[in-house]
């Protein structure tokens, strides 16, 4: 109820600005205020409005008798964001959704049990029957800008390789604390620390500690039945990223402080090989390094996100070829069996060279993957088409200690076509993603691993329209 107070709150506050200039342009303003007054007004009024619509189907097929999927919302936000004074400005949005169609989302499967991974992820996990009260208050910031600095405070977005929106649902991650951003020269530096967190698929804003456990917690490497939801305890988020940049050199490093938790460093270099004429080859190198810090979120191992002592490392190679619009890679990524690498899929999407929509390698140790990929766009860079293939070996299923949610060893595909409209719906983007996942042939795995996870394909149409 307060939610929707703050929300409507902002939206009559919106049509009384409008209203206001309504008025004055039809010579209903009979007294002219002195400059002074008006001032701050006309500051505000200067802000700029976005408006975002957006409209997602998806449906997923499952192999034989399995549960299939499917559903179809829209969704609508508001935000405004003012004008800088004296470096200072304020922004704050909001955003609704309507679920017009569903099939089997709020069911379980009756011949595993298991329910529903990717489309209840569109409307509210917490609530899946919620079907009316669909609304958050996502932006709400005041930020600083002078020359190369900036800082933000409030509720914001933010991106990086781990911590970042995971803009590939109805709504995105948004982080609640501060943020600064320093740009000298070549480089740019940036430095967080977050308190809050809302995910896709959530309309609450969460402490970092109330976070964890958000989606599906997987298996607990003990063995154990005991989960760490609702058991971690941790103060808040700190990250510190530093990049350089220099013609066709991209260097970064993340480190990411899980207060009590874990730490983990992200190193990534890429590049661009000049080899004249119209064709330049392309490389690129990351690794990340993570470990457990004091008892990994609670005293209790069995109610801790990481093992005490756990340990993780990983380390990716991208390698391939660019012509005018478009780029061919190959890419690899390989998990050490240390132990999981783990990182909250609350807090964002992975991006490993490999990352391929609709899965993600958190969870996993002692594993890898190879993946192909080949971009393309076409009619002035308006239409992009993608492909991707990938094959991923994962520990035994059966090994809890590094297969966190029993993921087999599968084969990926993704064809993603995506057209930006120009001209008269400037601002529309309608984007087609299907993605495909089997296991491999002569590997026999009980069923409950199979749904959602393997022998199975995702079906997503997007319209997206920002003005």
């Amino acid at each position: 109820m307060k939610r929707n107070f703050v929300f409507l709150l902002v939206v009559l506050g919106l049509m009384a600005v409008n209203a206001q200039n309504l008025f004055a342009q039809h010579g209903h303003e009979t007294k002219e205020e002195p400059t002074q007054e008006r001032l701050f007004g006309k500051v505000l009024e200067s802000g700029s409005f976005e408006f975002h619509l957006r409209s997602f189907f998806m449906a997923t097929v499952n192999q034989g008798d399995l549960m299939d999927y499917s559903t179809w919302g829209t969704g609508a936000g508001l935000g405004y964001f003012s004008p800088r004074w004296k470096g200072f400005g304020v922004g704050f949005s909001g955003f609704f959704v309507f679920r017009h169609y569903e099939n089997n989302i709020q069911k379980k499967d009756p011949i595993t049990g298991v329910g529903n991974r990717y489309e209840i992820t569109l409307y509210d996990v917490h609530h899946p029957a919620n079907h009316k009260d669909m609304d958050r208050l996502e932006e709400l910031f005041i930020s600083y800008q002078k020359e190369d600095l900036s800082i933000w405070a409030g509720r914001h977005h933010f991106e990086s390789p781990l911590l970042n929106a995971s803009d590939n649902r109805m709504r995105p991650n948004l982080f609640s604390g501060i943020s600064i951003d320093y740009t000298p020269s070549n480089f740019h530096f940036n430095g967080a620390w977050f308190t809050h967190v809302i995910s896709r698929g959530s309309l609450e804003w969460l402490p970092v500690e109330e976070s964890f456990g958000f989606y599906n917690t997987g298996r607990n490497p003990l063995g154990e039945d005991e989960s760490y939801k609702h058991h971690v305890e941790s103060k808040g988020i700190g990250i510190v990223g530093v990049e350089y940049l220099k013609d066709d050199l991209h260097i970064q490093s993340w480190n990411y402080l899980a207060e009590g938790v874990f730490g983990i460093s992200f190193l990534q270099a890429t590049g661009t090989a000049k080899w004249g004429g119209k064709v330049d080859g392309v490389w690129g190198a990351q690794g990340f390094a993570q470990t457990a810090i004091g008892d990994g979120g609670n005293h209790d191992p069995a109610k801790a996100y990481i093992l005490p002592g756990e340990k993780s490392y990983g380390i990716g190679f991208r390698a391939g070829i660019k012509w005018p619009h478009a780029l061919l890679t190959a890419n690899y990524l390989g998990v050490s069996n240390h132990g999981r690498f783990l990182f909250p899929r609350e807090w964002g999407r992975e991006q490993f060279f490999v990352s391929l929509q609709r899965e993600r390698f958190e969870g996993l140790g002692g594993g890898s993957s190879f993946m192909i990929q080949y971009d393309h766009t076409f009619i002035h860079d308006k239409l992009k088409v993608s492909f991707g293939a990938s094959h991923t070996d994962t520990a035994d299923f059966e090994d809890v200690r590094l297969n966190k949610y029993g993921i087999p060893n599968y084969y990926h595909f993704s064809g993603l076509v995506d057209y930006r409209f120009d001209g008269f719906f400037k601002g529309l983007d309608l984007q087609l993603l299907v993605v495909g996942k089997k296991q491999y042939a002569n590997q026999v795995t009980p069923i409950e691993y199979v749904i959602n996870r393997v022998n199975m394909v995702n079906t997503s149409i997007i319209l997206d329209y920002r003005f």
